[in-house]
């Protein structure tokens, strides 16, 4: 597998990789990624732009919203069409 990262992250991979002993930066990230176990994941939201409490906000607002639906396969089937049209008219087609 072969990941591409921006050139500082590159750079700051490399250095912790010499400084903790890793022959290669290949080594450090596996290393980095047999050894997680989750527990403090994430570590910066993964949405960015809102805070934590626009985001509850947001998920009650949500679930306050109406009555529960079905979710199967004509469902996402309809949310795929729906974002296939999204994406074409923003390119144009």
């Amino acid at each position: 597998m072969t990941i591409t990262i921006p050139d500082v992250l590159h750079a700051k991979a490399e250095s912790k990789a010499k400084r903790y002993g890793f022959a290669t930066i290949e080594d450090y990230l596996a290393d980095l990624v047999e050894n997680d176990d989750g527990s403090d994941w994430p570590t910066k939201p993964i949405v960015t732009g809102y805070s934590r409490e626009e985001l509850e906000r947001l998920i009650q607002e949500g679930i306050d919203s109406g009555g529960a639906i079905e979710v199967n396969e004509a469902f996402w089937a309809e949310r795929r069409r729906v974002l296939d049209e999204k994406i074409a008219r923003r390119n144009g087609v």
